[in-house]
């Protein structure tokens, strides 16, 4: 009974230190306005294309390392 008092009495201890070292705790942070979105484009272009495709072959073509 005697650990469980010691270590209910740590916690809280632990706990209230914990937001007491806060420098947010209380304070008004978190009413502040949100930030803007970045709506740039990070490429060269503005629309993407759709990618090139090969057309299936059927069948092994033995080419197994892509050396032509």
């Amino acid at each position: 009974m005697k650990k469980i008092v010691l270590t209910a009495a740590a916690l809280l201890a632990v706990s209230g230190s914990a937001f007491a070292a806060s420098d947010n705790y209380g304070s008004n942070g978190a009413n502040q306005p949100a930030a803007a979105v970045d709506t740039s484009y990070t490429a060269s272009v503005h629309k993407s294309q759709p990618a090139d495709q090969k057309p299936i072959t059927q069948g092994t073509d033995r080419n197994l390392f892509g050396n032509n």
